[in-house]
């Protein structure tokens, strides 16, 4: 989570929730490129900030949420699958599974990557297959992570370990699916060993805590952000590549977005209009856009049978280093 993330978060009244001891600040960044002898690295400090951001695990936050919206006047309805979706005039209809109906001036779909309601408006998308999967488990670590998170680029595979409370951090590797399947059927010694090595050892020797687990990675965004009283936000409006962490940061500035341009409204606007919903729509689009670029053309880069590339890459983030001023930009960038 960025800084800007957490912040709202303690606005609306999650943060509280969320279980301290299980949340790690990041407090640098080492990015190594391929063959690179020295890293780019971000410290908190060369940008007067106390941390970059937090990793949080989703379980931690996901009982945050549920246990600050159990004390809102709100109604929450479970279990129940959508049947039909009408568009009228003045208002939204779900039809559920029950054949219960509701009704509000303005429906946020917040469905995920295979949203029901957008598939149910048409609303097509902009999809692009990495034919990557992203292997993801935790460890323990011999030596001590020093709230850093760690992040290799390779040839078509970025390898990231990120630091979690009590000595432990969660690998994210994103790497061809083929060399992925054969990642998750290795015993934990043997991948532990394999990481190991791919990280020189930075981290000393990892024991392996719980099962790894894969997720298949792709790119997707929807051809529109908003319908007739219907706004896509989250997955359901566009899904990235993880390897610039930014999924979830980008799916709460879709709410932070809306939330600003709603609570503007007098009692006699309606919050179903379509300017305001086109409104949102033009904000949000340049942010989407640029975490699809780059994301897209880092993994271009390292993927890239120009030798050349990857090389200019690592060159680039060398003299990156060299540069106070770029480095704080960059950290400036991390946090929003």
């Amino acid at each position: 989570l960025t800084e800007a993330s957490v912040y709202w978060l303690e606005k609306i009244g999650v943060w509280g929730h969320v279980n301290q001891s299980r949340v790690s600040p990041i407090r640098s960044m080492q990015l190594w490129a391929l063959d690179a002898d020295s890293p780019l690295a971000l410290d908190a400090d060369d940008a007067h900030l106390t941390q970059m951001g937090c990793i949080i695990e989703n379980q931690n936050l996901m009982s945050a949420c549920w246990q600050a919206l159990s004390q809102m006047d709100v109604t929450v309805v479970q279990g129940l699958d959508c049947d039909a979706l009408q568009i009228q005039s003045d208002q939204v209809t779900l039809t559920l599974a029950n054949r219960e109906h509701l009704s509000a001036k303005l429906l946020l779909a917040a469905d995920g990557t295979n949203s029901w309601v957008r598939r149910r408006l048409n609303i097509g998308v902009q999809f692009k297959a990495f034919h990557q999967t992203a292997v993801v488990a935790n460890f323990s670590a011999e030596i001590p992570h020093l709230e850093c998170a760690r992040q290799w680029f390779g040839v078509h595979e970025t390898l990231a370990l990120l630091p979690l409370p009590e000595q432990m951090v969660s690998l994210v590797w994103s790497l061809s699916t083929e060399r992925a399947h054969n990642l998750l059927r290795l015993s934990e010694g043997e991948l532990c060993a394999l990481v190991q090595e791919r990280t020189q050892y930075c981290l000393g020797h990892l024991t392996q805590i719980g099962k790894s687990v894969g997720f298949s990675l792709n790119q997707q965004t929807a051809h529109q952000l908003v319908s007739s009283r219907v706004v896509l936000v989250g997955d359901a409006a566009h899904q990235v590549h993880p390897m610039a962490g930014q999924g979830v940061n980008l799916g709460f500035g879709d709410v932070m977005k809306l939330t600003e341009l709603t609570t503007k409204l007098n009692a006699m606007q309606d919050i179903g209009d379509v300017g305001l919903l086109r409104k949102y729509e033009r904000a949000r689009k340049p942010d989407i856009l640029q975490m699809n670029m780059l994301t897209s053309g880092l993994d271009a880069m390292f993927a890239s049978k120009l030798a050349v590339l990857p090389k200019v890459a690592g060159w680039g983030m060398q003299v990156f280093n060299r540069h106070d001023v770029i480095k704080k930009y960059l950290i400036a960038q991390a946090t929003l």
